[in-house]
Formats: C-alpha cells, structure tokens, sequence
C-alpha cells in the first residue's frame, strides 16, 4: 500500500514501525484520534500515555492518572528517563514552542541515542514546527471522518428513528444530508444528529445545513451558501446548461469504474448581471451538494506569511468537504494583482495564486470550481490553461428567446401567468412578453428583473394612494420601467464589444443564440435548449 492511499492511522502505525521518534498529528480530534491510537498500541502491546498541561500524565488504556506532572520540561524528562518501550501522546505542544527550554529539551530526548523506542505523539490543530525540529518531526493528517464513516453514523441515527417510529431521510434528501455531514468531526456529525432529531423529530437536512454553515464559518476563510439559485429560474444559456447536465454523471460512483475523469471546474465570464452567480449557486442545487464562496479578500492577510497559510487551509478544508461546489467570485479582480506582486505586496499575492494554480492541477478531490468574471481578459494566460478547468463560458446578453424566458421568471415569482388571452388581472399573454423583450433588447438578466421589481412595487404605491383599482401589474408598468433604465450595454459598450471580440477565440458560448451572433453560423443544437431543466435520478456520491 502506498503512503498516498493510507489513512492518518495507518501511516503513523507504518511510522511507528520505522521506529520514528517523534511524529506531529496534525488534527482537531484529540478523541477519535486517541481512540484509534489506542486499538493501534493494543494490537502492538505497547503502553501509552497521554499528556495535557492541565491533567499531566493519563494512561490511554484506562484513563487513569499516572504522574501528576505539568511542566513541559519535566514531562520531556520523565520521557527521557522513562525505561521502557511506551508511546507518550502530547497534546498542544504548540503551544509551547515559544518555551525555549521545553524546545531545547524536545531537541535533546529526540537527538538522544536511545535503545529503548519511545516514540512520540504531538497532537495539534496546527503545523508550525520550530526550524530547530523540523528535520526531527514528521508530520501526518489525520483526517476527518471519511464518507463511509459518516454514512455509519448516519444509518446508527436512523435505527433509532426507526425504533422510536420516526421517519427516516431517502433518496436525495439522505444523500443531500451525507453531503452535508462530510466535513464534520465525528463529535461535530454525532451531536448534530442527536440535536436534529431531539428538535424536528427527524434527521433535518436544514437543521444540518445551518450547523455545517457554522462550521465553516468558524474559519472565517470560506462562506458556505445556503440560499442556492435553481436551474428552472435560469433563463437562455442552453449550452452551458446542457454541459451542466453531462458534468452531473462524473460524480456517480460508478464513472470511476469505467475511468471516466470526473469534471475540474469552469469558467463563466462575461458581462455583468448575466446571470453568473445565480448560475453558480443553480449548479450545487443541481447537483445537490454543498455550496462553498471563496473571497480573496478573506484569504489576504496584512501579516507576513498568513495569507500563503490562509489558501492552503481554506484549499483543505473545501477537500475536506467535498464532494463539494467551490465558486470563486470576481475572479479576475482577485488575481489581476499578480503581475505587479513583487512590487506592491513583497510578492504575497503571486504565492497565493501559485497555490491556487498548484491545487487547481493537482487536486484529486471531487471538488468542483466554478469561477466567475466579469472581464477575463485581463487574467494570465496560466490561469485557465487546460487541467485546470475543463471550460470556459462566455455569457452575454440573453437574445429575444432568452429575455422572454426571463421575463416569465420574474412574473412567475410574483404569481403572474401566462395566457392565451389576457382573462385575469395576474395574467400576461403571450404577445405582451415579446412585445415587452422586443421593447428591451440590450437589458441582462439582472436589469429585467429589476424592471419587473420596481414595476410592481410602483402598482402597489398608486393602489394605496387610490390611483388605481388594483395592485397587480400591467404590461404598460413594466414598459415604463423600460424606457426609464439606460443599461449597462449601452452606459459601457466597448465593454460588451471587448468580450465577444474575446470570445469568438478563446471561449464557447453560454448560449447558442449568442453561438449564432458573433460566430454567424447556425444555431447550435444543444440538447438542454428549454426552460424546464432536467430532473436526473438520483446517484450516489
């Protein structure tokens, strides 16, 4: 077995049969850890010990204990003396590098040529070993609970509901809710279990989902959404959509028996209010995972070497959850400083994107990107080379088709219909809607909404002044609202003209309509050409 294929435990018990002195486990679960540790030493018949600067020195068999010692120096010493075979847990020694002493006799015990193998365990959420140590100290992940493990916590959970008569989680909510306990500490997974089902009755996946939110918010690096767009209130992009649909089955289990790659990510630029991170939060619904936000400015840091630490942890943790979305919004003003990085930031921001750009080529978690741009051509070349993201999609102005679509959307959302003929003040023929995307042409999707928006909330105004005997909306509102906007396209078209100019070489289109318009070919035959998105089956992540 390879070390890649290891888990946490399997590659220190390897280590420990190297006979390495000294092994840093880097983790936030000190129990799970010990628990395992403990099975490890039992099946070797070694003792163990475990130490806190709080409890001293506990036997990790009985949890008794043994030496009531406080003092890093002192433990280190009793270590050094200690005549048998034992393995010594300590744990947040971390915080003790800055005791020059306790440092200086940590060197000591592992420099020390000792007959007797006693090796030793520090245990810390963190990996900041003095330069004196690092050639002594090996360092190994222990990593959070693993699919698998969360499914058995999961199916423990649901035989209790079962024997208390309560309902059980199926199909895609239960694989919704294993999607959203990755991630977790088993500590974390067990007492989220035992507060949903307590509150609601039921294993919630919203109970879930807000405690995960939590979770990653404690970080303070990734921002976990749950307020996710829906791919039926998505209008025109049938191309991307259709790639959408496709990428889907590269998760299923069983893509990877037939050595089917499964997707990297994408990128969606293009003109702003278009729809890109309605998109974004459409695909994690979708595909029903987990939704994670980097901002870059999250992950800058004013002090030296932080910000290089922050994109690893905040890369980790999004492997830790995957399978996961990961959307990276704004991308071109994140990155466009990196030219200039040697200049003004001591090159700070080159060495984040070039962990960036490492993890975007390297990383074997199903974790899938989706970055969003509103102007990419002022990103490197490197940056959305391929390996990195299977695509890049341009996303323009929605075409007649597209801005009825729109148009039925936002009218749908506020309870209006479409008729054949205008028989209800909550209904719009047909007619009308062309009419209203033929008297719009340069609008996005974003300036349509906001035309059907104000115009309501102008109805309702002149309804309770009594200027009118009803609040609904009429096509003329909206056509009003129209001729009051001047949008974006037209404020800034050097702008849109730019990016198509771009695009006729460097990207696919969103939409095969916006295909037709700068390529002037045919449209483009895409499958997913409609409104009502495709529901799949369910598969197993």
């Amino acid at each position: 077995m390879s070390t890649k294929q290891m888990t946490g435990i399997d590659e220190i018990s390897t280590l420990m049969n190297s006979r390495r002195r000294a092994i840093l486990v880097n983790t936030f679960e000190e129990e799970r850890f010990q628990e395992d540790l403990k099975a490890v030493v039992e099946a070797k018949g070694q003792e163990s010990y475990a130490w806190t600067i709080t409890s001293g020195l506990v036997d990790v068999k009985t949890g008794e204990q043994v030496q009531k010692i406080y003092d890093p120096v002192k433990i280190l010493d009793f270590i050094d003396k200690y005549d048998k075979s034992a393995v010594f847990v300590i744990k947040d020694f971390h915080d003790i590098w800055g005791n020059f002493q306790a440092k200086r006799r940590m060197r000591d015990v592992l420099e020390k040529v000792d007959n007797t193998y006693k090796p030793i365990l520090l245990v810390s959420p963190q990996i900041n070993i003095p330069m004196e140590l690092e050639k002594l100290i090996t360092v190994v992940t222990y990593e959070l609970p693993t699919r698998e493990q969360v499914e058995e916590q999961l199916a423990g959970m649901e035989s209790f509901c079962h024997s208390k008569d309560l309902p059980v989680p199926e199909g895609r909510e239960r694989v919704g809710i294993i999607n959203a306990l990755v991630g977790m500490t088993k500590t974390e997974i067990v007492n989220v279990l035992k507060k949903s089902v307590a509150k609601n009755k039921k294993i919630s996946l919203d109970e879930i989902v807000a405690e995960k939110e939590q979770v990653i918010k404690k970080t303070g690096l990734l921002e976990y959404i749950t307020k996710l767009g829906d791919m039926n209130n998505v209008g025109g992009l049938d191309i991307l959509k259709d790639w959408f649909s496709d990428a889907y089955y590269a998760f299923d289990h069983e893509a990877r028996q037939y050595n089917i790659d499964p997707v990297r990510g994408v990128v969606v630029a293009g003109f702003p209010g278009t729809g890109k991170s309605l998109v974004s939060k459409s695909v994690a619904h979708f595909w029903n995972l987990p939704l994670l936000k980097m901002n870059m400015s999250d992950i800058m840091d004013s002090k030296v070497g932080q910000s290089e630490k922050n994109i690893d942890r905040a890369l980790k943790l999004a492997q830790a959850v995957s399978p996961c979305v990961l959307w990276i919004d704004e991308f071109e003003k994140a990155l466009s400083g990196m030219a200039s990085s040697d200049k003004s930031d001591g090159g700070t921001t080159s060495r984040v994107i070039q962990s960036l750009l490492t993890w975007l080529s390297d990383k074997q978690a199903p974790v899938f990107v989706i970055a969003t741009a509103n102007d990419i051509t002022k990103l490197p070349a490197e940056l959305t080379r391929a390996g990195r993201f299977d695509d890049i999609f341009f996303v323009s102005l929605p075409a007649q088709a597209e801005r009825e679509d729109i148009f039925k959307i936002h009218l749908s959302k506020r309870g209006y219909s479409v008729c054949e003929e205008s028989q209800a003040e909550n209904c719009f023929t047909q007619e009308e809607i062309a009419l209203l995307a033929q008297r719009s042409p340069d609008f996005t999707g974003a300036e349509i909404e906001q035309v059907v928006s104000e115009a309501g909330r102008r109805a309702y105004a002149d309804f309770k002044k009594g200027n009118r005997t009803t609040h609904y909306i009429t096509s003329n509102d909206i056509a009003n609202q129209i001729d009051r906007i001047v949008p974006l396209s037209k404020r800034n078209p050097e702008l849109l003209t730019d990016l198509r100019n771009w695009a006729k070489h460097s990207a696919k289109c969103a939409s095969s309509e916006e295909h037709a318009f700068i390529h002037g070919e045919a449209k483009v035959n895409a499958t997913a050409a409609k409104n009502d998105f495709i529901d799949f089956p369910d598969i197993e992540i």
